[in-house]
């Protein structure tokens, strides 16, 4: 009875031993957190191990997470993974999917991120831009000649078309002086033209009277306008004219017009052509339903593979500009112990007590032995 009694303390004392052992050794893993000095002098094991090598673990922490859990090869392989795109995708889709929908105009929405008179503003951007090309245009293509701007084929069109702007002046110059108007016109010249010629002037007038003059002029002239002959003297004066102005170096050009007056010109028209306010006055949804079936199943698919394949290629030196490792360190070191010690009894509660419970395990088991052998040795 006696063994038995022996037996069972041995294997009591050395269970309560190897679990407190474990369960201390365990503690000493924190604790204590700063060093304890005794006598001026330093006891061993203070501070616990992991507050006597943070610094030490917060520079290999580091080190894992760079070359183990993010790698850029990693993070390459995420960005390009097919379901990320996929679930991208339908996010951005959705999102964009909304905003297209709104009833809101453009003016609205732009107001709402702090862009207000919209419209203004591009209106002045456009006018700024064409200014900006127009006057870097005519830097490189001042000293060029008219003809240099158009093609062959459109000179030649042009020099076609002169017969018909010729008939055109001559159709408009018939009309005029067929028209009462006209004739009153052709009447005052004529008074004109002998009142400076003096007294042969005011002989002819008193012999024939102006009326009578009119009407004899009047027909000679509408005869001569008729003259095919008259067409072609037209033509060939404005086809000489227009080979002159072909050679014309567009800094004359625009001597002559003014290039104030020519970017004001330009930029009247393109504005009057966008009609920009329209445009932002219009509810988005309004605006966007031509196109919201190409934006929402091409355009963003497309942006978004160009976007992932950016990303992607600039991945490496995104990282290596993150300096991940650093960040990683500089923030371990930034834990406060309790919550290090925390983090990890968190993660490894389980496992921690388990091993406390090995050390009773254990401990039992070998003051089960020692018993045993003091019983059957002692």
């Amino acid at each position: 009875m006696n063994w038995m009694i022996t037996l069972a303390f041995m294997i009591i004392i050395g269970a309560i031993i190897g679990g407190f052992t474990n369960f201390i050794a365990i503690k000493m893993l924190f604790h204590p957190y700063k060093p304890i000095y005794l006598f001026g002098k330093q006891l061993p094991f203070t501070p616990g191990l992991i507050p006597k090598r943070r610094d030490e673990l917060a520079s290999q922490l580091g080190k894992i997470v760079v070359e183990h859990l993010l790698t850029p090869e990693s993070l390459q392989q995420k960005v390009l993974n097919s379901t990320l795109k996929q679930d991208m995708n339908t996010w951005v889709q959705g999102e964009v999917k909304k905003w297209l929908s709104s009833e809101k105009n453009a003016a609205e929405l732009l107001a709402e991120y702090g862009i207000n008179n919209a419209s203004d503003v591009t209106e002045d951007f456009l006018k700024k831009f064409l200014v900006s090309k127009y006057d870097s245009w005519m830097a490189e293509n001042r000293s060029k000649q008219t003809s240099d701007l158009f093609s062959p084929a459109i000179l030649e069109k042009a020099v076609a078309k002169i017969p018909d702007i010729s008939e055109y002046i001559l159709s408009k110059g018939k009309e005029y002086f067929t028209s009462q108007e006209g004739k009153r016109r052709l009447e005052q010249m004529m008074e004109e033209f002998f009142s400076q010629r003096g007294k042969i002037g005011n002989m002819i007038q008193m012999f024939m009277g102006n009326a009578k003059l009119v009407d004899i002029v009047q027909p000679e002239l509408l005869k001569f306008l008729n003259q095919t002959k008259t067409s072609d003297l037209i033509t060939v004066l404005l086809t000489r004219e227009w080979h002159k102005v072909e050679e014309w170096e567009l800094e004359r050009v625009e001597g002559i017009f003014g290039a104030d007056a020519i970017k004001e010109l330009l930029s009247k028209k393109v504005t009057q052509l966008a009609d920009i306010p329209e445009w932002f006055e219009k509810p988005l949804h309004e605006l966007a339903a031509p196109m919201e079936s190409v934006i929402l199943d091409k355009v963003i698919p497309t942006l978004l593979d160009q976007a992932l394949l950016l990303v992607s290629a600039q991945l490496i030196p995104m990282v290596e500009r993150l300096h991940i490792e650093e960040i990683v360190e500089e923030q371990v070191k930034a834990f406060s112990l309790e919550r290090l010690e925390e983090i990890v009894l968190l993660i490894a509660k389980r496992e921690l007590s388990m091993i406390t419970y090995l050390g009773f395990l254990l401990g039992g088991l070998i003051g089960m032995l020692q018993g045993f052998f003091s019983i059957f040795f002692g």
